[in-house]
């Protein structure tokens, strides 16, 4: 009883922690066991030691007072030094930790001889491994950002290879890999610095919209039987001379971010993609805003069309119908087929429906609002299709040599250069990536249900059994009634 209020009594007049708690407690005892009445001498011996400790280790006045501390190389070689003239549990009673540690920091001496005396801990390397190739690339990097040229990681990387080269650095020992190329942006105090964008709203009613576009589709698959080669998207997408990329290579803390380009951030061209649910891919159509189409030839594979605006307009839809919907496998044939467009004012003119049901097609209009869910081409084909782009605008931009204007600007790509690298990132899009896509937007998943959900099913038919009841009348089916 005598020992317990002793405890309570010296938690009472100074703190301890709990390893210095643990150290006085049989001494305590022994005063309790021989009834000595000295804690006041007892208390300022206590003080004093715990003033020492204070003062001992290192210059900033380490101590031991929490369950896990940081320690600096000068105070663990202090506590070398007494562990090797004592022994490792005096060193750990004297400076207040564990004897682990003292046994563990012992082991490490050699290390700890040629550290820094502040440093803490170990964060990784401060210089690569090649470090004329880490400055090569960093100045090559300053020299880019300087003149306001976008830098991706893909670019960092095939540079580096490139030094590699000159520097006779055997491939098996240097492959520029994602990971080295992190690792030498953090340890220059480079980083990806993006801009930001704004998300599409959804509509109120967007389940319902949705359950009502599924079900109507459902409804024509089921009724006519379409192949996957039958069953297309297709949607316009603006391609600008300038394609500056959101994400460079910056130094970290810089306000200001400054990304170098033609000027010709607004002069733009319509592209029409077209894709089936197979993942076959149908010839780029192109509207260049002007009145004419230029002289000088244009690669194969791509339809090049003139526009004042550069606009779509009913003309030039079923202009691509002809020329682009009509050629497809099957469609000189008129085999019956399934045509999705989105919502826009151009594909719902009378022209454009009397021109699909006489190639004897179904034209499936997207509800407004709701493109991001079920237009093929925007959830899976345009990101990596604007990607491909940017990287060849990327690649142009960083080679060099350019034609200037007048005023002194980089001149901007000719059509013909931006009709093949629109053909090039138009080839790189993934067949699979645009069958997974007609599946995620439910357009062409298994009729048994097995690839569906169950909200996606079609409803129970109606009990006169007639195909042409209106009992499930969708917005999709109204724009799309002549």
């Amino acid at each position: 009883m005598h020992s317990t209020f002793l405890y309570f009594d010296m938690l009472k007049h100074f703190s301890f922690s709990i390893k210095q708690f643990c150290l006085v407690q049989c001494n305590v005892l022994v005063f309790c066991q021989y009834n000595l009445p000295y804690w006041p001498e007892y208390k300022t011996k206590m003080e004093k030691r715990s003033d020492n400790l204070e003062k001992s280790g290192s210059k900033i006045g380490q101590v031991n007072r929490q369950l896990r501390r940081s320690y600096d190389v000068n105070f663990k070689m202090m506590v070398i030094n007494e562990a090797e003239s004592s022994n490792n549990c005096k060193a750990a009673v004297k400076y207040g930790v564990t004897e682990c540690n003292v046994r563990r920091w012992r082991a490490q001496k050699d290390h700890l001889k040629n550290a820094h005396s502040q440093r803490k801990a170990f964060r990784g390397p401060q210089s690569g491994r090649f470090q004329e190739l880490d400055r090569r690339v960093c100045a090559y990097v300053d020299e880019k950002r300087k003149d306001g040229m976008p830098i991706s990681r893909a670019v960092i990387q095939l540079k580096a290879v490139e030094i590699a080269k000159e520097l006779n650095i055997p491939t098996a020992d240097f492959k520029a890999s994602l990971g080295w190329c992190k690792r030498m942006m953090r340890r220059n105090g480079l980083t990806l610095r993006r801009r930001t964008s704004l998300a599409q709203r959804l509509p109120s009613d967007f389940g319902e919209k949705l359950l009502s576009f599924q079900r109507y589709v459902i409804n024509l698959r089921k009724k006519h039987s379409y192949p996957l080669d039958q069953i297309g998207n297709a949607d316009q997408t603006p391609v600008f001379f300038d394609m500056p990329t959101p994400v460079t290579v910056h130094k970290k803390g810089e306000k200001s971010v400054i990304m170098k380009s033609t000027g010709n951030e607004k002069s733009r061209v319509t592209v029409m993609l077209a894709c089936l649910a197979d993942g076959t891919k149908l010839p780029p159509y192109v509207v260049l805003k002007r009145k004419t189409v230029p002289k000088e030839a244009m690669p194969a594979g791509i339809i090049v069309r003139a526009q004042e605006k550069g606009w779509m307009e009913t003309e030039l839809v079923v202009d691509w119908l002809k020329v682009v919907w009509g050629r497809r496998r099957g469609g000189l044939r008129k085999k019956r087929n399934m045509l999705i467009l989105d919502a826009f004012r151009g594909h719902l003119s009378d022209p454009v429906k009397k021109q699909v049901k006489a190639m004897n097609g179904d034209l499936v209009i997207i509800p407004g609002g709701m493109t991001s869910q079920l237009q093929v081409l925007d959830v899976v084909v345009n990101k990596p299709f604007k990607d491909n782009l940017r990287k060849k605008y990327t690649e142009w931009l960083l080679s060099g040599d350019h034609a200037l204007t007048p005023t002194g600007k980089i001149q901007k790509p000719s059509v013909r250069l931006l009709c093949e690298w629109i053909l090039h990132a138009w080839d790189a899009v993934s067949p699979k990536s645009i069958i997974h896509g007609f599946k995620k937007c439910c357009i062409s998943n298994a009729l048994d249900g097995s690839e569906d959900d169950v909200l996606w099913e079609e409803p129970a038919e109606p009990e006169d059994g007639s195909e042409d009841s209106d009992t499930d009348h969708s917005e999709a089916e109204d724009v799309c009634e002549e």
